[in-house]
């Protein structure tokens, strides 16, 4: 008579009881959870911490880990994501490049437009303002 009987070890290994025997199979990578086989890391939190990483992980709806994780990858992002956004940029360099030249050559003609106006105004002001000058302030 087989007598199975199993038990769960966490979940990467499975006790069996048959044949009146104890079996252990161990999972492969593929039968895994992600999370059993992500990489774990041990860190002590200075008092305080861990409350207030709880708190922002249940305003934003997510487990402490996923919070934890969340704001680490935001301060250590992964290069290999940006690496197609980095080969854009010698080209965003290049239009930002132009823009400027442009951006230039506007002002430089609003300049050169305001300057010859402003000349051209205070030009007729002047004369308008200045006193007619008589003969006799021209014969002396």
């Amino acid at each position: 008579m087989i007598v199975y009987h199993p038990l769960t070890m966490g979940a990467s290994r499975t006790i069996d009881f048959f044949d009146g025997k104890l079996h252990s199979f161990t999972m492969s990578e593929k039968d895994k959870y992600p999370s059993e086989l992500a990489e774990r890391f041990q860190i002590r939190l200075p008092p305080g911490l861990r409350d207030r990483i709880k708190a922002t992980a249940e305003a934003n709806g997510r487990s402490m880990n996923t919070e934890i994780v969340s704001t680490l990858e935001g301060a250590y992002p992964d290069p290999a994501i940006y690496r197609e956004e980095l080969k854009f940029l010698d080209e965003i360099d290049e239009i930002q490049n132009r823009l400027d030249r442009i951006r230039a050559a506007r002002l430089a003609e609003a300049s050169q437009n305001l300057t010859q106006e402003f000349l051209d105004e205070n030009a007729k002001k002047i004369a308008g303002n200045r006193p007619k000058r008589g003969k006799k302030e021209d014969d002396e």
